[in-house]
């Protein structure tokens, strides 16, 4: 239970659970779709996904059913110094060979309840555009053809041997005793994730903590205490020069510092694959 102050009232707020909001329900979580993006900037308005990487993943047996990775068409790649992925590949690739890709990738996600990637906001705001350069990347649909919900194994999770949240994704395998060979490759990361979820003994109360009610907050810290923000994981953003995470709404009561919740409470259902929640800003006490 999370109690949330409104700043407009000085009345306080009780958020409980419902049992049409647990997003557990017969039968369990079993099949996920690990994703992962290689792309030519960071920003949707300079760059397009050039690889797309996927494992659908069994949580019930631990253990992947299926791999799959495609190189999309792209005319240069000012990003190949960190991915190692050739332009002379990307401008070869066939418009038979871009459709084959998506048509797998649309296949493995309507086996999936949920979409799984390392840092996920990053990964899943490329899915849907209207234009990746020459081609549309779909939205990864379900087989009800509802669009998958997102977690993210980078803020979702709770990692036993994990020193913050937050951490990458190489240094969250090597702290779980995961040899690292390559990074940067879309395949490559989406296996890190599928051995960091085999090292689990309790992966399915794992994957049942990430669907609690979340929303995006602004740590209210000053610049001597911002290492407080960023040993709990929250990410600085320069252009607004706040310091911001996206975290369960109940996890805000162990914070060291008050936040600020940016947008509305989120709940994430796997069966009805879309987020919903009411949509006006609160302000959290963490005491």
């Amino acid at each position: 239970m999370s109690r949330i102050q409104n700043p407009q009232t000085p009345e306080t707020t009780t958020i409980q659970a419902t049992p049409n909001q647990n997003p557990m329900q017969e039968p369990p979580l079993d099949r996920v779709l690990i994703v992962d993006t290689e792309t030519t900037a960071l920003e949707i308005q300079r760059g397009q996904v050039i690889e797309i990487g996927a494992i659908l993943y069994s949580v019930k047996h631990q253990t992947a059913l299926q791999k799959y990775s495609t190189l999309l068409p792209a005319p240069s790649n000012p990003a190949q110094r960190i991915n190692r992925i050739k332009e002379t590949a990307l401008r070869d690739i066939t418009p038979e060979q871009t459709q084959r890709g998506l048509l797998m990738l649309t296949a493995m996600a309507q086996e999936a309840e949920l979409a799984v990637a390392h840092n996920a906001e990053f990964d899943k705001k490329w899915f849907g555009l209207p234009r990746n350069d020459q081609i549309s990347i779909p939205t990864l649909l379900n087989v009800n053809g509802q669009a998958l919900s997102w977690v993210c194994t980078c803020h979702d999770f709770e990692w036993p041997n994990q020193t913050r949240p937050g951490q990458s994704l190489v240094n969250l395998a090597l702290a779980h005793d995961i040899g690292v060979s390559t990074a940067h490759r879309a395949l490559t990361d989406c296996d890190l994730i599928a051995a960091l979820f085999d090292r689990m003994e309790n992966l399915l109360p794992m994957f049942e903590r990430t669907l609690r009610p979340k929303a995006r907050f602004k740590a209210l810290v000053s610049f001597h205490d911002k290492d407080l923000a960023k040993e709990a994981g929250f990410t600085w953003f320069g252009d607004r020069k706040t310091w911001e995470r996206i975290m369960a709404v109940e996890d805000t009561q162990q914070l060291s510092f008050r936040v600020t919740q940016l947008g509305p409470t989120q709940s994430i259902t796997r069966q009805l694959g879309h987020l919903e929640g009411p949509s006006t800003d609160r302000m959290v006490s963490s005491v």
